[in-house]
């Protein structure tokens, strides 16, 4: 499984990821990803082949939404919540951990196609 961070998240989350072994790209690192708007991040993530990992629930849950009704490609969206895990240094170390047990877990999958997915803590 790829995953694409939004740019939300901190570059470092990236790279232990890569640093394990998995194929994690960071928007934020990419200049063809850097401030491009929702619609575009979420449509070249779809030619990539990447799951997306993103705390926007407003702008992509509707693109999902969209390409599940369309029956469009779709390769999958992680959500998470500042609510449940807060996006900060300190919360570094969580996320590379839930998404490392994320992609294990489905490692034998391209994606998570068709699926929304929450990422929280237990």
């Amino acid at each position: 499984m790829k995953l694409v961070l939004d740019e939300l998240y901190a570059r470092a989350i990236a790279a232990e990821l890569g640093a394990r072994g998995h194929d994690v790209a960071s928007a934020s690192e990419r200049n063809d990803l850097r401030a491009v708007p929702d619609p575009v991040l979420f449509d070249a993530m779809q030619i990539e082949g990447r799951v997306i990992v993103t705390n926007n629930v407003r702008d992509f849950m509707p693109l999902a939404q969209q390409a599940l009704q369309s029956g469009s490609t779709f390769y999958g969206v992680v959500f998470t919540s500042d609510r449940s895990l807060r996006r900060s240094k300190a919360n570094t170390g969580t996320f590379v951990e839930l998404l490392h047990e994320l992609m294990t877990t489905h490692a034998a999958q391209a994606a998570l196609p068709g699926k929304i997915a929450w990422l929280s803590p237990s």
